[in-house]
């Protein structure tokens, strides 16, 4: 049996106070919430949105920061991970934690690590009109598509450290036959989320830019086909 509705949240990238905001604007019965991935590192509350995440059990996607993450100690990542939002994170270990000591930290980030093995990589969703909607952090792209012939499965199989995987992508998206592509990661404008039946909701939560600064979600009904429902939250962090 369909859930009526499914929501999906983007990028929040330790916003913590502006999420549960957001949430509360949710309509929570018989509807399905997940978030797009990037919950942490580059906002200050970063701890404190993992902690809440966990202790709630929401359902989430893997982001290309919670994949640095599990992969910091490996030297492909370590750089990308501290330069990109790992010390903002680190500093929000420290700071709501009230600790100091490395190790310590490292043991928090294990913890953090552990818990993303267990983030979807992506959620193919079916509806009761036929279409489907494929949630992936970075989207699949036209030359991913095209590369593994324009196969949805073949190119949700790519390696993801790849920059064109649907983890990375910062290009377009593919306009997949039967599906609607939902992802986070590329900030953008939120009058320009929509685009050739595909959605980018990740309106940079964390940036203060014109158009942006905002934490978004996209509320799909699966047993009727409408448009889908925004509702948009000023950064309050």
């Amino acid at each position: 049996m369909l859930t009526k509705h499914i929501t999906f949240i983007g990028d929040v990238h330790g916003c913590f106070l502006t999420l549960k905001a957001l949430l509360n604007k949710i309509p929570q019965e018989n509807n399905r919430v997940v978030l797009m991935g990037d919950i942490i590192n580059k906002g200050k509350r970063s701890y404190e949105t993992f902690y809440f995440v966990k202790k709630n059990k929401m359902d989430m996607l893997i982001g290309n920061h919670e994949f640095l993450c599990r992969y910091r100690n490996h030297k492909w990542a370590k750089s990308l991970w501290t330069n990109t939002g790992g010390k903002e994170t680190i500093q929000s270990i420290k700071n709501s934690l009230n600790i100091s000591s490395e190790k310590q930290v490292q043991e928090v980030l294990a913890e953090m690590s552990y818990f993303f093995d267990d983030a979807y990589p992506f959620l193919i969703v079916d509806t009761a009109y036929g279409k489907k909607i494929l949630a992936t952090h970075g989207g699949i792209s036209n030359r991913v598509f095209r590369q593994n012939n324009y196969n949805v499965q073949l190119a949700l199989s790519v390696d993801l450290r790849i920059p064109g995987s649907y983890l990375f992508n910062k290009g377009d998206l593919a306009e997949i036959p039967g599906y609607m592509q939902v992802i986070g990661h590329q900030p953008t404008e939120y009058p320009y989320m929509e685009s050739n039946g595909n959605y980018r909701i990740d309106t940079g939560c964390v940036y203060k830019k014109r158009n942006m600064g905002l934490l978004t979600a996209i509320t799909f009904n699966l047993e009727e086909e409408t448009a889908p429902r925004f509702l948009h939250q000023p950064c309050i962090d």
